[in-house]
């Protein structure tokens, strides 16, 4: 009798998993197709010769396919145009979900746009992924950027970064200098990768991480736009140590190195019941980087020269838009032109 109740129960709750799985599929709440493996070093990575089509539960973006070539980057449906001449400008992004730009079409995203305008005489490449902040940065210029022997290296950083390195080097192993040599990637193997791709375990992990970001936060006042928060964290260690040590690697290979910082959400779409003040995190990085005569690039001013009317980023997601890509795109022509010419 009590193995048939034991049973019982256990089949109640099956069925009642595969209910609730099946209603979030059905109302497209699995948060993103969450197309990462773990990695020992780089700590996440994606998925070799995998493509996936975006999906939002608001249906603001989405409904294209996102695409990752054998050497895991991001790429468009059009193969990216080889430059002319023996000795090609290479270009490398690096960044998080904002330099990946899984939130557009590839052919919408800041790198593409750009290297449209440099296919004849540079070679640009994407090695932008989600959730990546400087202490993966560092790791990954070592092991992969710094073999393709780039001319110009671009950084981009987001407001969550602080936070993100502070937990990372958590499971890193370090030189005798300090500096992460590898951030060791979430276990569990084979079990791992299935609880990704349900969507029940993807939203339980969201809900948990939103309830932990309002208990950090608790009390502080937070900038929303379509109910979606942004961080303003001061620039400090670890970040900050982490990103001098990248401009020093990157500029002893001979490179030459851009920091750039996403600009504020809020300000330029915000309803402004929360001060903003003056410094927000890009113009905190942006004098942080002047005073350590690091070659920084401000987005911000294009952003706010087009007014509040363009909207640069979705409503539902806190990622530029197509709008956004093409002023950061934009903004980086200006800065430099002899490198981007426009078209």
């Amino acid at each position: 009798m009590v193995r048939y109740r034991l049973s019982a129960i256990v089949a109640s709750l099956f069925i009642s998993l595969l209910t609730v799985e099946g209603a979030l599929r059905a109302m497209n709440l699995g948060l993103g197709n969450a197309p990462i493996e773990s990695d020992p070093f780089l700590h996440h990575v994606h998925p070799k010769d995998y493509s996936f089509i975006q999906q939002h539960p608001s249906e603001e973006l989405g409904g294209f396919t996102v695409r990752y070539d054998a050497e895991r980057r991001v790429v468009g449906d059009r193969p990216a145009p080889r430059p002319v001449g023996d000795r090609p400008c290479r270009i490398a992004f690096m960044g998080d979900s904002f330099t990946e730009a899984g939130q557009v079409r590839y052919e919408a995203s800041f790198a593409a746009i750009l290297q449209e305008r440099v296919a004849e005489h540079c070679e640009v490449r994407n090695y932008g992924v989600r959730g990546y902040s400087p202490a993966i940065y560092l790791v990954q210029w070592t092991r992969e950027v710094r073999n393709w022997q780039p001319t110009n290296v671009f950084v981009l950083l987001y407001g969550n970064d602080v936070g993100d390195d502070r937990r990372y080097l958590q499971t890193a192993s370090l030189d005798s200098s300090g500096y992460p040599t590898a951030i060791h990637g979430p276990g569990g193997g084979w079990l791992t990768v299935q609880l990704r791709k349900l969507y029940l375990a993807r939203y339980i992990n969201a809900t948990i991480l939103k309830w932990q970001w309002r208990r950090d936060h608790k009390g502080q006042p937070i900038w929303t736009v379509g109910g979606l928060a942004e961080e303003n964290p001061d620039w400090t260690d670890p970040s900050a140590a982490l990103v001098l040590e990248l401009n020093r690697r990157v500029t002893s290979s001979g490179a030459q190195f851009v920091l750039m910082t996403v600009p504020s959400r809020y300000r330029l779409m915000g309803d402004g019941t929360v001060p903003v003040g003056e410094l927000d995190f890009h113009e905190k990085t942006r004098r942080w980087a002047t005073a350590h005569a690091i070659n920084f690039l401000p987005l911000a001013p294009t952003f706010e020269a087009a007014g509040r009317h363009a909207r640069p980023y979705f409503l539902s997601d806190i990622h530029f838009n197509e709008t956004g890509h093409r002023l950061a795109a934009d903004a980086i022509t200006d800065a430099l032109p002899g490198l981007f010419p426009r078209r």
